[in-house]
């Protein structure tokens, strides 16, 4: 088994598991705003990297690979990109994404996998109130274990769990709770964040950043 090789960017929690729960190579896709790839052949391999034609394939960009056996990269999207032209190379070796059946030619007559970047959709309120309760959503990955958690519970992790719309890695819960402040993390496969779509933040007993969220009367 290969050793995993992490970069040391700060990554989104939904990166981080796109990086290190991968079990198999995977079409493209682009996670909070990262372009990602992914391959895994039939042995381990010295090197897997991805080269762009807007950078004149001029800078490899090496692939991660974790304790799965999968290689990933995740590259940063920059402002105003909408497709990017691009080729792997495993072991000195060029060649398309095995992953990727779209297909172009550069002006040599090479072909070059390329993919299209989807234009970013608005993501809805967090927590929001609806019909007299309060709905918390999280956007991460199919197939999570996602809770709810604050002292609207007295901080138990593992009373409210949230409820996955198959296959889309959206998570709800709606709760009914009365006016006042409230402090509540979500944990996600273990881990416990703030709530990634509500900038109110303040420190929870522990010292630790959680969200905040203000029920007024009325409401």
């Amino acid at each position: 088994m290969p050793t995993a090789f992490l970069s040391a960017e700060p990554v989104t929690v939904q990166l981080h598991f796109a990086i290190t729960e991968a079990t198999s190579a995977e079409p493209p896709a682009v996670i909070d705003n990262h372009f990602v790839l992914k391959y895994k052949g039939s042995r381990n391999y010295r090197f897997v990297g991805a080269a762009f034609k807007h950078e004149d394939f001029k800078i490899i960009h090496p692939f991660y690979v974790n304790t799965n056996g999968v290689y990933v990269l995740t590259y940063p999207l920059q402002e105003g990109m909408s497709k990017l032209e691009y080729r792997l190379v495993v072991d000195g070796l060029w060649m398309t994404d095995p992953q990727n059946p779209e297909r172009t030619k550069d002006e040599s007559g090479i072909s070059l996998s390329y993919y299209l970047i989807p234009e970013k959709e608005s993501l809805p309120e967090s927590p929001r109130k609806e019909g007299g309760a309060i709905v918390f959503q999280y956007f991460g990955i199919p197939g999570q274990k996602v809770y709810v958690y604050g002292d609207f519970n007295n901080w138990d992790p593992y009373m409210y769990r949230m409820s996955e719309q198959p296959g889309t890695g959206g998570y709800t819960l709606k709760l009914r709770l009365g006016p006042g402040n409230y402090t509540y993390k979500y944990i996600v496969d273990g881990t416990s964040i703030p709530d990634p779509l509500n900038d109110q933040k303040k420190f929870d007993s522990f010292g630790k950043t959680a969200s905040l969220l203000t029920i007024g009367y009325g409401y």
